[in-house]
Protein backbone atom coordinates (compact mmCIF):
# COMPACT_ATOMS: atom_id res chain seq x y z
CA UNK A 1 0.00 0.00 0.00
CA UNK A 2 0.96 3.48 -0.82
CA UNK A 3 0.49 6.65 0.68
CA UNK A 4 0.49 9.98 -1.14
CA UNK A 5 3.51 11.19 -0.34
CA UNK A 6 6.62 11.78 -2.91
CA UNK A 7 10.11 13.73 -3.12
CA UNK A 8 11.17 16.66 -4.28
CA UNK A 9 13.04 16.14 -7.68
CA UNK A 10 14.12 18.77 -10.24
CA UNK A 11 16.29 19.01 -12.91
CA UNK A 12 18.86 20.78 -12.62
CA UNK A 13 21.21 22.32 -15.51
CA UNK A 14 22.22 25.48 -16.80
CA UNK A 15 19.51 28.02 -17.23
CA UNK A 16 17.07 25.55 -15.57
CA UNK A 17 18.27 25.76 -11.76
CA UNK A 18 16.83 29.27 -12.00
CA UNK A 19 13.90 28.86 -13.40
CA UNK A 20 12.99 25.80 -10.57
CA UNK A 21 14.31 28.49 -7.69
CA UNK A 22 12.01 30.90 -9.25
CA UNK A 23 8.95 27.71 -9.54
CA UNK A 24 9.09 27.14 -6.06
CA UNK A 25 9.76 30.81 -4.46
CA UNK A 26 6.99 32.25 -1.68
CA UNK A 27 7.54 29.64 1.42
CA UNK A 28 9.60 27.08 -0.36
CA UNK A 29 13.43 27.61 0.94
CA UNK A 30 15.97 26.19 -1.42
CA UNK A 31 18.08 23.80 0.54
CA UNK A 32 20.27 22.32 -2.08
CA UNK A 33 23.86 21.34 -1.76
CA UNK A 34 26.48 23.94 -2.87
CA UNK A 35 28.57 21.56 -4.39
CA UNK A 36 25.90 19.12 -6.09
CA UNK A 37 24.91 22.77 -7.95
CA UNK A 38 28.41 24.38 -8.42
CA UNK A 39 29.36 20.83 -10.35
CA UNK A 40 25.99 21.01 -12.62
CA UNK A 41 27.45 25.25 -13.29
CA UNK A 42 30.37 23.77 -14.40
CA UNK A 43 29.85 23.18 -17.72
CA UNK A 44 28.99 25.79 -20.17
CA UNK A 45 25.02 27.00 -20.39
CA UNK A 46 25.41 27.01 -23.94
CA UNK A 47 26.66 23.14 -24.19
CA UNK A 48 23.85 21.55 -22.28
CA UNK A 49 20.01 21.14 -23.92
CA UNK A 50 17.26 20.32 -21.46
CA UNK A 51 17.47 16.70 -23.12
CA UNK A 52 21.04 16.61 -21.95
CA UNK A 53 20.57 18.01 -18.41
CA UNK A 54 20.69 15.67 -15.52
CA UNK A 55 17.62 15.43 -12.69
CA UNK A 56 19.25 15.11 -8.81
CA UNK A 57 17.23 14.43 -5.66
CA UNK A 58 16.89 18.38 -4.08
CA UNK A 59 15.15 18.63 -0.33
CA UNK A 60 13.34 21.96 -0.53
CA UNK A 61 11.43 22.82 2.43
CA UNK A 62 8.18 24.28 2.65
CA UNK A 63 7.01 25.82 6.16
CA UNK A 64 2.99 25.29 4.95
CA UNK A 65 3.55 21.03 4.94
CA UNK A 66 3.39 19.06 8.17
CA UNK A 67 6.81 17.67 9.37
CA UNK A 68 6.07 14.36 8.02
CA UNK A 69 5.16 15.91 4.21
CA UNK A 70 6.38 16.00 1.33
CA UNK A 71 5.27 16.90 -2.60
CA UNK A 72 6.55 16.01 -5.52
CA UNK A 73 8.15 18.91 -7.79
CA UNK A 74 8.80 18.15 -11.59
CA UNK A 75 10.35 21.33 -12.90
CA UNK A 76 12.25 18.82 -15.26
CA UNK A 77 11.06 18.24 -18.65
CA UNK A 78 8.62 15.33 -18.77
CA UNK A 79 8.87 14.79 -22.94
CA UNK A 80 10.71 11.14 -21.68
CA UNK A 81 7.87 10.20 -19.63
CA UNK A 82 5.25 11.03 -22.09
CA UNK A 83 7.48 9.55 -24.82
CA UNK A 84 7.15 6.21 -23.43
CA UNK A 85 2.97 6.01 -23.19
CA UNK A 86 1.45 4.36 -25.72
CA UNK A 87 0.46 7.19 -28.37
CA UNK A 88 -0.59 10.59 -28.64
CA UNK A 89 -3.94 9.69 -27.11
CA UNK A 90 -2.25 8.63 -24.20
CA UNK A 91 -2.76 5.05 -21.78
CA UNK A 92 -6.12 3.74 -20.44
CA UNK A 93 -6.15 3.89 -16.80
CA UNK A 94 -8.66 1.56 -14.79
CA UNK A 95 -9.91 3.78 -11.16
CA UNK A 96 -11.52 1.96 -8.40
CA UNK A 97 -12.33 4.68 -5.66
CA UNK A 98 -15.84 5.30 -3.67
CA UNK A 99 -17.21 1.84 -4.94
CA UNK A 100 -17.10 1.84 -8.09
CA UNK A 101 -14.25 1.44 -11.12
CA UNK A 102 -13.71 4.21 -13.83
CA UNK A 103 -11.69 4.64 -16.81
CA UNK A 104 -9.87 7.51 -17.47
CA UNK A 105 -7.36 8.09 -20.53
CA UNK A 106 -4.62 10.15 -20.01
CA UNK A 107 -0.95 11.67 -21.05
CA UNK A 108 0.05 12.34 -17.91
CA UNK A 109 3.81 11.26 -16.30
CA UNK A 110 2.41 9.95 -12.87
CA UNK A 111 -0.42 8.10 -11.42
CA UNK A 112 -0.48 10.95 -9.64
CA UNK A 113 -0.72 13.46 -11.86
CA UNK A 114 -3.37 11.17 -14.01
CA UNK A 115 -5.39 11.33 -10.73
CA UNK A 116 -5.49 15.06 -10.01
CA UNK A 117 -6.71 15.49 -13.65
CA UNK A 118 -9.46 13.29 -13.93
CA UNK A 119 -10.52 15.32 -10.35
CA UNK A 120 -9.91 12.11 -8.05
CA UNK A 121 -8.29 13.88 -4.84
CA UNK A 122 -6.73 11.99 -2.06
CA UNK A 123 -6.53 12.45 1.49
CA UNK A 124 -3.93 11.87 3.78
CA UNK A 125 -5.20 9.05 5.38
CA UNK A 126 -5.94 7.34 1.73
CA UNK A 127 -4.42 3.97 1.03
CA UNK A 128 -3.32 3.75 -3.07
CA UNK A 129 -2.23 0.44 -3.97
CA UNK A 130 0.47 1.53 -6.56
CA UNK A 131 3.52 4.01 -6.29
CA UNK A 132 2.19 7.52 -7.16
CA UNK A 133 5.14 8.88 -8.99
CA UNK A 134 5.56 6.15 -11.54
CA UNK A 135 4.29 6.41 -15.22
CA UNK A 136 0.63 5.08 -15.91
CA UNK A 137 0.78 1.49 -17.70
CA UNK A 138 -1.90 1.28 -20.26
CA UNK A 139 -4.89 -1.58 -18.97
CA UNK A 140 -3.55 -1.07 -15.63
CA UNK A 141 -5.64 -1.11 -12.50
CA UNK A 142 -5.46 1.71 -9.61
CA UNK A 143 -7.49 0.85 -6.20
CA UNK A 144 -8.12 3.68 -3.51
CA UNK A 145 -9.12 2.66 -0.09
CA UNK A 146 -10.70 6.26 1.43
CA UNK A 147 -9.13 6.56 5.02
CA UNK A 148 -10.79 8.28 7.94
CA UNK A 149 -10.20 8.76 11.34
CA UNK A 150 -13.36 9.63 13.98
CA UNK A 151 -13.40 10.69 17.52
CA UNK A 152 -15.96 8.44 19.40
CA UNK A 153 -17.01 8.40 22.87
CA UNK A 154 -19.14 5.58 24.51
CA UNK A 155 -20.28 3.77 27.64
CA UNK A 156 -18.51 0.18 27.97
CA UNK A 157 -18.88 -2.46 30.19
CA UNK A 158 -15.81 -3.09 32.70
CA UNK A 159 -15.81 -7.07 33.56
CA UNK A 160 -16.27 -7.74 37.08
CA UNK A 161 -12.71 -9.39 38.09
CA UNK A 162 -13.01 -12.88 41.15
CA UNK A 163 -10.82 -12.75 44.50
CA UNK A 164 -10.76 -16.45 45.78
CA UNK A 165 -10.88 -16.20 49.56
CA UNK A 166 -9.92 -19.24 52.50
CA UNK A 167 -11.50 -19.98 55.22
CA UNK A 168 -12.21 -22.69 58.32
CA UNK A 169 -16.02 -22.62 58.19
CA UNK A 170 -16.20 -24.69 55.20
CA UNK A 171 -14.60 -27.74 54.54
CA UNK A 172 -11.60 -28.65 53.04
CA UNK A 173 -12.75 -29.20 49.26
CA UNK A 174 -16.68 -27.01 49.72
CA UNK A 175 -16.97 -23.50 48.03
CA UNK A 176 -19.13 -20.85 48.36
CA UNK A 177 -20.11 -17.19 47.19
CA UNK A 178 -19.73 -14.83 49.36
CA UNK A 179 -20.29 -11.89 47.82
CA UNK A 180 -22.06 -11.79 43.93
CA UNK A 181 -19.56 -9.89 40.84
CA UNK A 182 -21.16 -6.88 39.21
CA UNK A 183 -19.80 -5.49 35.92
CA UNK A 184 -19.15 -1.60 36.19
CA UNK A 185 -19.84 1.17 33.33
CA UNK A 186 -17.41 3.36 32.01
CA UNK A 187 -17.15 6.06 28.97
CA UNK A 188 -14.32 5.69 26.80
CA UNK A 189 -13.12 7.83 24.31
CA UNK A 190 -11.19 6.62 21.03
CA UNK A 191 -10.05 7.57 17.59
CA UNK A 192 -10.93 5.15 15.09
CA UNK A 193 -9.42 4.78 11.60
CA UNK A 194 -11.54 3.63 8.62
CA UNK A 195 -10.90 2.06 5.26
CA UNK A 196 -13.69 2.15 3.21
CA UNK A 197 -16.04 2.94 6.16
CA UNK A 198 -14.75 -0.23 8.25
CA UNK A 199 -12.60 -0.06 10.93
CA UNK A 200 -9.39 -1.68 11.27
CA UNK A 201 -7.81 0.28 14.39
CA UNK A 202 -8.50 1.94 17.11
CA UNK A 203 -6.96 3.75 19.98
CA UNK A 204 -8.31 5.37 23.32
CA UNK A 205 -7.44 8.26 23.94
CA UNK A 206 -9.89 8.93 27.88
CA UNK A 207 -11.73 6.18 30.25
CA UNK A 208 -14.35 7.76 32.72
CA UNK A 209 -15.37 5.51 34.97
CA UNK A 210 -19.10 5.69 35.43
CA UNK A 211 -19.59 2.49 37.90
CA UNK A 212 -16.72 0.88 39.96
CA UNK A 213 -16.83 -3.20 39.21
CA UNK A 214 -17.87 -5.24 42.23
CA UNK A 215 -15.68 -8.41 42.32
CA UNK A 216 -16.92 -12.11 42.38
CA UNK A 217 -15.90 -13.11 45.94
CA UNK A 218 -15.17 -17.22 46.38
CA UNK A 219 -14.97 -18.75 49.61
CA UNK A 220 -12.93 -22.18 49.35
CA UNK A 221 -12.84 -24.19 52.84
CA UNK A 222 -10.10 -25.13 54.57
CA UNK A 223 -11.42 -27.28 57.69
CA UNK A 224 -10.89 -30.44 58.09
CA UNK A 225 -13.13 -32.72 59.59
CA UNK A 226 -13.87 -35.92 61.66
CA UNK A 227 -13.83 -38.82 59.14
CA UNK A 228 -17.39 -39.90 58.70
CA UNK A 229 -17.82 -43.43 60.06
CA UNK A 230 -21.78 -43.91 59.76
CA UNK A 231 -23.70 -42.79 57.64
CA UNK A 232 -27.23 -40.96 58.69
CA UNK A 233 -29.15 -44.49 57.42
CA UNK A 234 -26.69 -46.60 59.80
CA UNK A 235 -27.25 -44.34 62.58
CA UNK A 236 -30.68 -44.12 62.16
CA UNK A 237 -30.83 -48.42 62.17
CA UNK A 238 -28.54 -48.20 65.69
CA UNK A 239 -30.97 -45.52 67.31
CA UNK A 240 -27.42 -45.09 70.00
CA UNK A 241 -24.04 -44.36 68.47
CA UNK A 242 -21.10 -44.25 71.52
CA UNK A 243 -17.87 -42.62 69.83
CA UNK A 244 -15.43 -41.25 71.35
CA UNK A 245 -16.37 -41.06 75.05
CA UNK A 246 -19.66 -39.77 73.80
CA UNK A 247 -23.38 -40.80 73.08
CA UNK A 248 -24.87 -39.96 70.31
CA UNK A 249 -28.57 -39.92 69.83
CA UNK A 250 -31.04 -38.44 67.33
CA UNK A 251 -34.52 -36.74 66.70
CA UNK A 252 -36.21 -35.53 63.17
CA UNK A 253 -36.78 -31.41 62.85
CA UNK A 254 -40.19 -33.24 61.98
CA UNK A 255 -40.97 -34.50 65.61
CA UNK A 256 -38.63 -31.60 67.46
CA UNK A 257 -38.69 -28.60 65.09
CA UNK A 258 -36.76 -26.56 67.20
CA UNK A 259 -38.33 -23.84 65.49
CA UNK A 260 -37.26 -20.67 68.15
CA UNK A 261 -33.81 -21.58 67.63
CA UNK A 262 -31.06 -19.11 66.69
CA UNK A 263 -29.67 -21.34 63.88
CA UNK A 264 -28.41 -18.65 61.19
CA UNK A 265 -27.80 -20.41 57.79
CA UNK A 266 -30.18 -23.09 59.02
CA UNK A 267 -30.58 -25.79 56.37
CA UNK A 268 -30.18 -29.66 55.99
CA UNK A 269 -27.23 -30.95 54.51
CA UNK A 270 -26.30 -33.23 52.01
CA UNK A 271 -26.58 -36.05 54.09
CA UNK A 272 -29.76 -35.26 55.85
CA UNK A 273 -28.38 -33.44 59.28
CA UNK A 274 -29.61 -30.06 60.41
CA UNK A 275 -26.69 -27.42 59.96
CA UNK A 276 -25.87 -23.88 60.21
CA UNK A 277 -24.27 -21.73 57.72
CA UNK A 278 -20.64 -22.70 58.57
CA UNK A 279 -21.63 -26.61 58.19
CA UNK A 280 -21.95 -27.26 61.71
CA UNK A 281 -24.38 -30.41 62.55
CA UNK A 282 -27.01 -28.74 65.08
CA UNK A 283 -26.64 -30.56 68.49
CA UNK A 284 -28.75 -30.57 71.25
CA UNK A 285 -26.69 -30.54 75.29
CA UNK A 286 -26.33 -28.86 78.69
CA UNK A 287 -23.25 -27.11 77.56
CA UNK A 288 -22.93 -24.09 76.64
CA UNK A 289 -24.66 -23.02 73.50
CA UNK A 290 -21.88 -23.02 70.61
CA UNK A 291 -19.91 -25.72 72.11
CA UNK A 292 -18.53 -27.52 69.51
CA UNK A 293 -17.41 -31.67 69.40
CA UNK A 294 -16.40 -33.97 66.98
CA UNK A 295 -18.98 -36.23 65.60
CA UNK A 296 -18.64 -39.58 63.70
CA UNK A 297 -20.65 -38.54 60.84
CA UNK A 298 -18.23 -36.68 58.78
CA UNK A 299 -19.34 -33.32 60.46
CA UNK A 300 -18.37 -31.47 63.92
CA UNK A 301 -21.54 -30.55 65.33
CA UNK A 302 -22.56 -27.05 67.73
CA UNK A 303 -24.65 -26.79 70.32
CA UNK A 304 -27.85 -24.88 69.81
CA UNK A 305 -30.55 -26.52 71.89
CA UNK A 306 -31.06 -28.27 75.45
CA UNK A 307 -32.00 -31.78 76.00
CA UNK A 308 -29.87 -34.04 77.16
CA UNK A 309 -27.07 -33.46 79.53
CA UNK A 310 -23.38 -35.21 80.38
CA UNK A 311 -21.46 -36.77 76.82
CA UNK A 312 -25.35 -37.66 75.91
CA UNK A 313 -26.02 -35.40 72.64
CA UNK A 314 -29.15 -35.50 70.41
CA UNK A 315 -28.32 -34.76 66.84
CA UNK A 316 -31.09 -32.36 64.97
CA UNK A 317 -31.91 -34.97 61.17
CA UNK A 318 -34.34 -34.36 58.28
Amino acid sequence: MTRRYGTGRVAVGAGVLAGALLAVGGGVVNALDARAVSAQLAAPAASQTLEQAESVDVPLLNTGLEARDTVRLTLASRSEARAALADGEGVALGVVVDGEKREIRTQAATIADALAEAGIELGWDDVVDADLSAAPEDGATVTIERGAREVVTEEVTTPHGSETRETSALDKGETRVAQEGVDGLAQVTSQVHLVDGAEVSRSQLLSIELTAAVPEIIEVGTRVGPAKEYTLSQFMSAGVINWGGYKFTYYSQQVLPGGGLSIPGRHVNADGYVADGDGYIVLANSAPKGTIINTPFGYQGKVYDRGTVGNHYDVYIR
